[in-house]
Formats: structure tokens, sequence, C-alpha cells
């Protein structure tokens, strides 16, 4: 019997723990980057790059006034210039088919047709929306001046 309690405190301690690590290093990771010298970002949420149909990358992804930037501690920060973006698509179903619950996938694509996708909060994508909207309209604005 006890035996039985060890083994159950091991699973629920192994599905708690790392989703705590996760948060916490995204916190630091958020932390550090709203403290560097320079324009801070207009738009820094924690999101997770999708590498697969389910293998993700957890990291920060910020937006300041000329690119979008994605940050993690397992690979270096990937930009993307706003200029290059060619496409915005935001949803609960993945490029590869898989569809999501409780969250969503910003799907960024560039000038060079790869797709970016980047999976967060519902919350979150909808200020992505606001935010990369009033971008475009901006540019679309400058552009027929």
């Amino acid at each position: 019997m006890p035996a039985l309690f060890a083994a159950a405190a091991l699973i629920i301690l192994g599905a708690i723990l790392p989703p705590i690590l996760i948060r916490r290093g995204r916190n630091r990771l958020a932390a550090e980057i709203l403290s560097r010298d320079g324009a801070t970002p207009a738009l820094l949420t924690p999101a997770d790059r999708c590498t697969g149909r389910f293998r993700r990358v957890p990291g920060v992804l910020g937006m300041d006034r000329d690119s979008v930037t994605f940050e993690s501690r397992h690979e270096a920060p990937t930009v993307l210039p706003l200029s290059r973006i060619k496409r915005i698509v935001s949803g609960n179903r993945m490029a590869s088919g898989r569809r999501l619950l409780r969250a969503e996938v910003l799907t960024l694509i560039d000038a060079d047709d790869r797709a970016f996708e980047f999976l967060m909060p519902r919350a979150s994508v909808y200020q992505w929306r606001q935010h990369l909207g009033a971008w475009a309209a901006s540019s679309r604005s400058r552009q027929g001046s």
C-alpha cells in the first residue's frame, strides 16, 4: 500500500513540476528581455514555437516596431522583420491538422513562404491580432501615401 501511494505521488509530481519550471523559466527570460538596454517590446507574451506535430519549444514571443522575435533558452532567437511578413493566420487548428482545445496558434508566413507557428493562450493571440492588425493598417496607409 505505501508503494502505491509513493508511485501515485511520483506521477502527480511528474505532471505538476514541469509546467511550473517552464513558467518560471519564461518569467525569468521575460524579465531579462525587459531589463535590456534599448527600446522595450510593445508586446511580450509566453509562447511555444511549434517544431513538429507534438514538439514545442517554450519561450517568449515579443514584438517591437521593426520585428517579431521569439527567444528561448533552448535555441537561438528567431527574428522576423515585420516588413517580411506576408500573411498572418490564427485559429485553433495547426498546419499539421492538430486541433487545439485550450490554446490557439498564431502563424506568421514570411516572404520566403516559411511558416512560423506559435502556440499560446487565446487571450494572448487576441492581443497579437490587435497589434499585428494595427501594424498592417499603418503599413498600408504608408504605402498608399
